[in-house]
């Protein structure tokens, strides 16, 4: 019997499991369709297992412990957070989370059934307008039982992949020798939100009215909001297309964080938190290419653009 199975009868009367839509990372679990209670549903099935089977990293009772709490924070959003967002900046609707010590079952309203589809290129503006939403509402959030520094690439959960950065070649020892204070001015930015921290185009959905809904939030916490913005384009644009559309597209975020404010906010300088975000564009950068440089050297979100915002990360005397 499937280890879920006893989760989702505690709270369901009639269950048809159909089919695993695919595996959870290294083998966590599952996400698998079904029809609770004669409801189309999608189950995220999880329990961790002992031993993490995963190319780039190496089995250690931290990185173990890092997956796990990353479960526990999902767990958590979904509970307290998700339910009360706008509709500006929705996540894909829970029906039921459900824990038992180190298993959960995340149990999903199917959105394919409700006119959404995997996010695609075409969606961009509106997952940044999604983003600024997201941001605008969360500002000054408390993280309860989040990560209290969003992301999964933050220097403190990644020590394996400082220690693997070569010191033999220049720009790997110099973004090695700057990774604390650019951390620690990162974590003390004035204005901190509540992140998505996984906000890659793969993690969200739209309709056909570039409605947007957000899922996988295993790294959601606090931080500044142009973190997530930077990751995002990670995962749309190549090195041209960085060079050619990012500004624009960050000025479009921001056009939307400060209408956004307006709403939410109204009392927050809205050009301060701008100005203030805007300072930390390449730090984000230089963070994130400190963690693919210990991680996957060879990655090829590697390019010219994130050398670009290293540089002037490091000429600022970081």
């Amino acid at each position: 019997m499937a280890f879920y199975l006893p989760l989702l009868q505690s709270r369901f009367k009639h269950i048809e499991v159909g089919d695993t839509l695919t595996s959870l990372w290294s083998g966590c679990g599952s996400i698998v369709e079904c029809m609770l209670d004669d409801e189309s549903c999608v189950v995220k099935a999880i329990k961790i297992p002992r031993y993490i089977h995963h190319p780039k990293i190496k089995q250690s009772e931290f990185a173990l412990k890092r997956k796990q709490y990353s479960y526990s924070v999902e767990y958590n959003f979904y509970k307290r957070y998700s339910p009360f967002l706008p509709s500006t900046a929705k996540s894909i609707e829970c029906i039921n989370a459900i824990n038992n010590v180190d298993e959960y079952a995340l149990v999903f309203k199917n959105f394919t059934q409700h006119g959404f589809a995997q996010a695609g290129s075409q969606h961009v503006q509106a997952i940044l307008k999604w983003l600024a939403n997201f941001h605008a509402f969360n500002l000054n959030k408390p993280a309860n039982g989040l990560w209290q520094q969003g992301n999964y690439w933050h220097l403190s959960t990644r020590p394996d992949e400082f220690n693997k950065l070569n010191e033999h070649d220049d720009k790997k020892s110099d973004i090695k020798s700057a990774a604390h204070k650019i951390d620690k001015i990162l974590q003390t930015s004035h204005y901190k939100t509540l992140i998505h921290g996984d906000a890659k185009l793969a993690n969200f959905a739209a309709n056909e009215q570039s409605e947007i809904l957000g899922y996988d939030f295993q790294y959601v916490g606090a931080g500044a909001g142009i973190i997530d913005v930077m990751y995002f384009m990670t995962s749309c644009f190549n090195d041209e297309q960085l060079h050619v559309s990012a500004d624009e597209y960050l000025a479009y975020y921001f056009t939307h964080l400060k209408s956004a404010l307006t709403i939410y906010q109204p009392a927050i300088n809205a050009d301060d938190i701008t100005a203030q975000w805007q300072k930390l564009w390449p730090l984000a950068w230089a963070d994130f290419y400190r963690f693919l440089a210990g991680w996957s050297p060879e990655h090829l979100k590697i390019n010219s653009y994130m050398l670009k915002q290293v540089n002037t990360s490091l000429a600022g005397n970081i």
